[in-house]
């Protein structure tokens, strides 16, 4: 609440009525009488702000749903619900359920030395893990050369196929293992070292910092509450007099039927409630967060007593020993710093405000060494931080306005710049936003002037109703800014930082990059029969290929219809397209087929425009799903006219009653090979041979 405000509303109040006393406010029955749960007791532990449950047994459902509701969540092997921090709600629970609260047993460095005992033995179990895994990958890998290619889709597909799996979830999980070890091997030393953090005094004391400006904060909501609760309880209180207050005090009620809460101020102009009714309702809302905040100060009062304890146990730090004065030189990170000034909180030094680069303001925690300032040095400090006089002029560009005006300002928008020679300006980048001089203005001397957004620019500011003060005259020679010095501390030098020497590779690294390039190598062909060779030169014989002729092979899997054509035509004297979907096995043919033009691609994409039309198309099409038809269908589409499809079918219903009219309508014929054909290929399908004409 602003001052103006706290102005304005108390000229509404002629007798204040005093507030009720400590007593009044304090808990009722706190700790008296018999708890209402058995076997339930309570601590609180300074050190972490941490309220915990144990229980002897098994919440009911309804009881652990107020403790969840709570905020506390059950810890498995501490066996007890923790609370992240404490708050009024959770204590006034805890008392309900044990009767009183009692002081936590084990200190924040047992509990950060058994939770690093539990981390070890975490990581000692998924290393051995991690080694059994290991053992598994090897013991499999060790029927093949590890790590090289397992050609499947031939008849030991259904073998190579499980042992890569196998392979592959024993190396992933070897290497999950591992990486989980090091998680908690890590976490390990990350629990031991964060409790040392918390111990340091410079730690301890920013925690005092903290606590103490929250300790402020409830302090100020509290006068509020009870600068409210006077205003209210004035006797003979008008309807006139409730509503400003309530203008300013923003208490609101929640009525059935309305989907947000509505303001006393609102219902009162209305005249929905009454005076009465409206200081009732007054005075619960700030009867109980007067007490809400008494409980939160007393809670801050003693943590911040309790850590400066434990800070003064442990020697404190360094700067309680200095009288630090501005002027004089403090050492933080290793440089000396020039003190601008001197901060303080309850009398206290809280920071101090340098001539740092970047952050000027340092914390009291983090100054390591002082040095007094000389005479001269307590001069130059002056006159680096005197500030150029404040004048109020109208002039060019400045917007006028009144004090009324200014004073109505919220203090985000308004503050003051200079002007004149030398004047200090913003620099480019930093975020702090400047006025524009207007012209002539380098001819005065170094002054300040109001500053206040106003239509999205900041621009100078002429208050008209105040007395005007002109910009001093200009000096024939300014003075040159005064600079503080920072000194780089030679005498403590700090220690060099060991050699980060790279991590040892392992076992476990070689398995992740194989896993990440795709696991053990494989040539992955579903439904991969290789056409025998017998079959194979058969089919090169059926289709009358001619020199100078053109041969598309569609599905040409391990390249054993490409084999027959080059044996019977000179590869030099045919154009022969191979489209083969799987990259693995196009490397190969292109290795084993170099004058062969492969495309590595799902053939019932293809396209004659894309691939042109041939003499002779020889093909082996997958069976599954009765795909042997679509394939040989849409390879008819390739053919040129007087030209010859060989293809190899499934000798089934389907394929009978789709492929064989086909065939035997284009003049060709649908031949049923004999049984076991394809055995020594890793299948004991029935197949059929079928040429058609194109």
């Amino acid at each position: 609440m602003s001052e103006a405000t706290t102005q304005d509303i108390n000229t509404l109040s002629t007798a204040a009525v005093p507030s009720a006393p400590p007593e009044a406010h304090q808990r009722a029955d706190v700790g008296v009488g018999e708890p209402e749960y058995r076997g339930l007791s309570a601590t609180y532990s300074p050190e972490d702000n941490k309220l915990r449950l144990y229980s002897l047994s098994r919440l009911g459902a309804d009881l652990y749903a107020r403790v969840k509701g709570a905020g506390f969540a059950w810890a498995p092997k501490q066996e007890v619900f923790v609370a992240p921090m404490w708050t009024p709600g959770r204590e006034d629970l805890l008392i309900e359920l044990c009767g009183e609260i009692g002081d936590e047993d084990t200190t924040l460095a047992q509990r950060a030395e058994e939770r690093a005992d539990r981390f070890e033995d975490y990581s000692e179990k998924r290393g051995a893990d991690a080694s059994a895994a290991r053992d598994a990958a090897a013991s499999i890998s060790s029927r093949f050369e590890f790590g090289q290619p397992i050609l499947v889709g031939h008849h030991s597909e259904r073998k190579a196929r499980k042992d890569k799996e196998r392979i592959d979830n024993s190396m992933r999980k070897a290497v999950q293992m591992w990486d989980t070890a090091n998680y908690w091997q890590a976490r390990a030393k990350g629990a031991k070292r964060h409790a040392e953090y918390k111990q340091l005094p410079a730690v301890r004391h920013r925690r005092v910092k903290g606590l103490g400006a929250d300790l402020r904060k409830q302090e100020k909501a509290l006068k509020e509450h009870e600068t409210f609760l006077a205003m209210w309880q004035v006797h003979g209180l008008t309807v006139e007099q409730a509503v400003k207050i309530s203008n300013f005090d923003y208490v609101t009620i929640q009525r059935e039927g309305k989907p947000y809460p509505d303001s006393l101020y609102s219902l009162l102009t209305a005249g929905d409630i009454t005076t009465a009714e409206a200081v009732a309702l007054a005075v619960k809302k700030h009867n109980s967060g007067a007490t809400w905040c008494r409980r939160w100060i007393a809670h801050y009062t003693n943590r911040m007593d309790y850590e400066k304890a434990m800070l003064d146990e442990s020697g404190g730090i360094k700067a309680d020993g200095f009288d630090i004065q501005a002027g004089g030189r403090v050492l933080v990170d290793g440089e000396w710093l020039t003190v601008t000034r001197v901060n303080k909180a309850g009398g206290v030094i809280n920071s101090v405000s340098t001539n740092a680069r970047y952050v000027k303001v340092k914390g009291i925690e983090e100054v390591k060494g002082y040095k007094a300032p000389s005479a001269e040095d307590a001069d130059r400090v002056k006159a680096a931080t005197t500030l150029p006089p404040l004048c109020n002029y109208p002039g060019e560009g400045f917007h006028s306005m009144t004090k009324a005006e200014w004073d109505a300002t919220h203090k985000d928008y308004k503050g003051s710049r200079e002007l004149g020679q030398g004047a200090a300006r913003s620099r480019a980048g930093s975020g702090r936003p400047d006025i524009k001089p207007g012209e002539g203005v380098e001819l005065v001397g170094r002054h300040r002037v109001r500053s206040v957004v106003h239509r999205g620019a900041l621009v100078a500011v002429f208050i008209s109703d105040a007395k005007r003060k002109d910009a001093p005259a200009p000096v024939a020679a300014p003075a040159d800014p005064v600079q503080l010095p920072i000194v780089r501390d030679v005498t403590e030098a700090e220690p060099a930082r060991p050699v980060q020497q790279p991590a040892q590779r392992t076992e476990f690294d070689a398995m992740r990059e194989t896993l990440r390039a795709g696991g053990v190598q494989t040539v992955t062909a579903p439904q991969l029969f290789p056409t025998p060779a017998t079959l194979a030169e058969r089919m090169a014989q059926e289709a009358g290929m001619k020199a100078g002729c053109s041969v598309l092979e569609p599905s040409a899997g391990t390249g054993s219809l490409l084999r027959a054509v080059a044996e019977q035509l000179a590869p030099a004297t045919a154009q022969v397209v191979a489209v083969e979907i799987n990259p693995s096995l196009v490397a190969a043919i292109n290795k084993a087929f170099p004058d062969v033009s492969t495309i590595c691609g799902d053939f019932m994409r293809c396209d004659p425009r894309d691939l042109g039309f041939f003499d002779v198309v020889l093909m082996n099409p997958p069976f599954v799903l009765a795909q042997d038809i679509e394939h040989i269908q849409h390879a008819k589409k390739f053919i040129r006219p007087g030209g010859r499809l060989v293809a190899i079918c499934a000798n089934g219903p389907r394929q009978q009653a789709a492929l064989k009219p086909l065939a035997e309508a284009s003049g060709g014929f649908y031949e049923p090979l004999p049984p076991g054909t394809f055995k020594e290929s890793g299948t004991g399908v029935n197949t059929a041979l079928l040429l058609i004409e194109g």
